[in-house]
């Protein structure tokens, strides 16, 4: 059974995912396709504060946001097309090649080299266009993967991080070579996803209204910082730069212990027990900097 968001908000798109996932049962497979404005998702073990720069984020108004899987952090744009698979659990738990199987044989109709690789992971060629990652809820299993078609790939490299100074047991990312698959293959996004409903030839399953209300209720947990921020593990983070020395403790996205010199004078503590946030430090421009770089 086919179903097509109709939205692009992000946190619109996470919580129908979910309401799907939890409450729709159709006694078939689902797959659902969406695509989300500009945004960061990050996996559900991971730590936001190694994974994005969010200067660059916040500066950019982008949303960042954990999902209910695991996994490496991605960007999403209007570029990007998501899909999901959700299905019956019973053989299909970790079994990411036997899921991304479809969606490969797609891209091999298109004459492009396609093929899966690694863990989760779709290439074409020697590029990566698509990672994957899994959700269990009950005998249900979500599998779900982007498409990058013709995402912005300079905003995605530039709201990733690639350094940390950061020590926390949180699942990192594995950075690779990504592309685009227009690059590849001359056709629209539109006729690209026409191409792709028409390929899978499956019934389409339309959101009532009662539907898209059940999900809405799930969207609060999306944008809350206890979720997006709080649920990365405790760490610690140390550095020095331009006469600063930091080392602190970060509990559920909350500072909770350390301490903050300059030019080797302690700085005043109103930081404590004020959320790990670029926010927090808005009084000390260059110390900010430093710390969310």
């Amino acid at each position: 059974m086919l179903i097509i968001s109709p939205f692009t908000d992000p946190y619109k798109n996470l919580a129908l995912e979910e309401y799907i996932l939890k409450n729709l049962v159709l006694n078939e497979t689902i797959f659902f396709l969406w695509q989300n404005d500009s945004s960061v998702i990050i996996g559900r073990n991971q730590n936001i504060y190694e994974e994005v720069n969010l200067l660059y984020t916040k500066e950019h108004a982008i949303p960042v946001i954990r999902r209910k899987s695991g996994g490496g952090t991605v960007y999403h744009d209007l570029g990007n097309i998501n899909y999901s698979v959700i299905a019956d659990k019973t053989g299909y738990v970790k079994a990411y090649e036997k899921l991304t199987k479809p969606v490969v044989d797609f891209l091999i109709s298109l004459g492009l080299e396609a093929h899966f690789f690694g863990k989760s992971d779709i290439y074409i060629g020697n590029t990566k266009i698509s990672g994957n990652a899994q959700y269990l809820f009950g005998n249900r299993i979500l599998h779900h993967g982007t498409l990058l078609f013709n995402s912005n790939l300079e905003t995605l490299n530039l709201a990733l991080k690639n350094k940390q100074a950061i020590s926390s047991t949180s699942v990192k990312s594995n950075r690779a070579l990504v592309g685009n698959i227009s690059d590849y293959i001359n056709l629209s996004l539109t006729d690209f996803k026409n191409k792709m409903i028409s390929h899978f030839n499956m019934p389409n399953y339309t959101l009532t209204e009662l539907d898209i209300a059940k999900a809405t209720l799930l969207m609060n947990a999306y944008q809350s910082y206890e979720w997006n921020y709080g649920e990365s593990p405790t760490f610690k983070i140390h550095k020095e730069s331009n006469h600063y020395l930091v080392n602190l403790t970060i509990e559920k996205g909350i500072i909770v212990a350390g301490l903050i010199t300059y030019n080797n004078r302690p700085l005043d503590q109103p930081y404590l027990n004020k959320p790990f946030h670029p926010d927090t430090f808005n009084d000390y421009l260059e110390l900010k900097n430093i710390l969310f770089e």
